[in-house]
């Protein structure tokens, strides 16, 4: 194994070539994104762990993924149960390894928000949306008036605590997977690779980020020219897009920044 060092050009390409990819298996992709979603949805309604078990799963499900788009990418149809494929055999060294991982990302991600719920009483976490409204009040009885830059402090804090965790994590799962490295390696393997790497992928991001605010105004045009009540039909197939897309624009930063295997674990 071997990292490369790409020109920060590459991030743009990485960009382009996600849409390219799917656009040459879009079906069986978006199925499996979709499987995705759905079982990260199932897991989450879990008594107790719902709020645990998606952090846990997540490594795995992406490794899953990412093999079936490389198989997309190779000309191969692929299979929405290759999802699975991280969690095979039950009990086997790379499911260890990417079990560990999501353990490592449930862990490090409910410290960072419990030190953020420290910094304002919850109030950043509670702006985030319903799923984070049965975080408890503030103690005293009456209602604390929290000024907004607090809010704004967590939500710098939560950034700064959860970026590295997400870097050391970005190869991660593929590293476990295709490497066989124990999940500490794999994280100081991606960083390290991630590190070698930072130009390309901040002309990555920026990309996304372009792609990003383009497609909100575009649906916000289509929005306004589709009758009332007709807006989830053009935002769910957009987001489900986007999103797919976005997944399969990894591979290719796996696949030139690292060696990548010769052998195909789906096989």
């Amino acid at each position: 194994m071997q990292v490369r060092r790409v020109p920060a050009l590459t991030g743009w390409r990485w960009v382009t070539e996600g849409f390219t990819i799917l656009a040459a298996s879009p079906m069986p992709l978006v199925a499996t994104g979709i499987l995705m979603l759905f079982t990260l949805l199932v897991v989450s309604a879990v008594p107790v762990l719902g709020s645990i078990l998606p952090l846990v799963l997540t490594p795995a499900l992406s490794f899953g993924y990412l093999q079936a788009i490389r198989r997309a990418q190779d000309g191969k149809p692929p299979s929405p149960w290759i999802l699975f494929l991280g969690l095979k055999p039950p009990g086997g060294p790379t499911a260890r390894s990417l079990l560990m991982l999501g353990a490592i990302n449930a862990f490090a991600t409910a410290l960072a928000v419990i030190i953020t719920t420290a910094i304002d009483d919850g109030e950043w976490m509670r702006m985030l949306g319903p799923g984070t409204a049965d975080l408890p009040p503030p103690s005293s009885p009456a209602p604390a008036v929290v000024p907004p830059t607090s809010a704004v402090y967590a939500a710098m804090v939560f950034l700064v605590l959860y970026l590295p965790l997400q870097v050391a994590l970005w190869y991660a799962p593929l590293f476990a997977g295709l490497h066989r490295a124990t999940a500490l390696k794999a994280l100081v393997f991606s960083a390290v690779a991630v590190w070698r790497n930072k130009a390309a992928f901040v002309t990555y991001l920026a990309g996304w980020f372009a792609v990003a605010v383009g497609t909100s105004v575009l649906m916000q045009v289509l929005l306004a020219v589709v009758p009332d009540g007709f807006g989830a039909l053009v935002l769910t197939p957009a987001l489900v897009l986007f999103l797919t897309a976005f997944y399969c624009s990894m591979w290719p930063t796996y696949r030139d920044a690292v060696d990548p295997i010769a052998t195909d674990p789906a096989a």
